[in-house]
């Protein structure tokens, strides 16, 4: 599928206005995830979707009946799915172009939100030190099936952004400490050949070629740094 950027990006900005202008149904969704790290903390790459978390899980039908409304105007909405933990819906704005996915976690683990603002129109987002504990235990739980949340865990690193140890205790059932060590050792045996599957067009040539080469080794070390510093 051809990627536009300009275009993908346009869409995704349309679509949250239309959420977080509607007063019933913005202060339902908080906002996280690659594009809320994109627009909010220039995460140096494009993000393809957009994640919310329920903060009113009373208002699971409404918030989904309002999303499947917003959205299609915007194309057609190939996929629409209330499942155990989200709220899923899979949009198509054009035939060749990739899809937009949008899901609603239905579980914040104590997650908080702060209003920003992006032209003009305020977000509650969740704050970057809980996003980063998410990121960090979807990047154990789906490494090798989503690669970006390996260049997303490094960009928090780099960013030296605080990490929520009590989301990742929480969500782990796991001392900090323990849980690290078993990101470095599955990370160790991740094989570096395909490290940017599903997100080499999501990246500048700069960026593609500084990943390719030091992604694995620099977030290893990184990982192993914030283990010895709370040992």
């Amino acid at each position: 599928m051809a990627l536009n950027i300009s275009k993908h990006r346009n869409i995704l900005l349309r679509i949250l206005k239309d959420i977080y202008s509607e007063p019933e149904v913005g202060p339902l969704l908080g906002f996280k995830g690659g594009t809320a790290l994109y627009l909010f903390y220039n995460l140096e790459r494009f993000s393809l979707d957009l994640d919310f978390d329920l903060l009113d899980k009373e208002k699971e039908d409404f918030i989904f009946r309002r999303i499947l409304e917003i959205i299609k105007e915007y194309g057609v909405i190939k996929d629409k799915r209330k499942k155990r933990f989200s709220i899923f819906t899979l949009l198509s704005y054009e035939e060749k172009a990739p899809n937009i996915k949008i899901e609603i976690n239905k579980r914040t683990f104590g997650s908080k939100y702060e209003v920003k603002s992006y032209l003009g129109i305020p977000m509650k987002v969740m704050i970057p030190e809980d996003m980063f504990a998410h990121k960090l235990i979807a990047m154990y739980e789906r490494l090798g099936k989503a690669n970006r949340d390996i260049f997303d865990v490094w960009f928090f690193f780099k960013r030296d952004f605080e990490i929520n140890e009590k989301i990742v205790k929480k969500r782990t059932k796991m001392e900090f400490y323990k849980f690290l060590e078993k990101c470095i050792d599955k990370l160790e045996k991740f094989p570096e050949k395909g490290i940017l599957f599903g997100i080499g067009e999501l990246l500048d040539e700069k960026t593609k070629i500084q990943a390719k080469q030091n992604l694995k080794n620099d977030l290893l070390f990184l990982l192993k740094l914030k283990l010895e510093n709370i040992k």
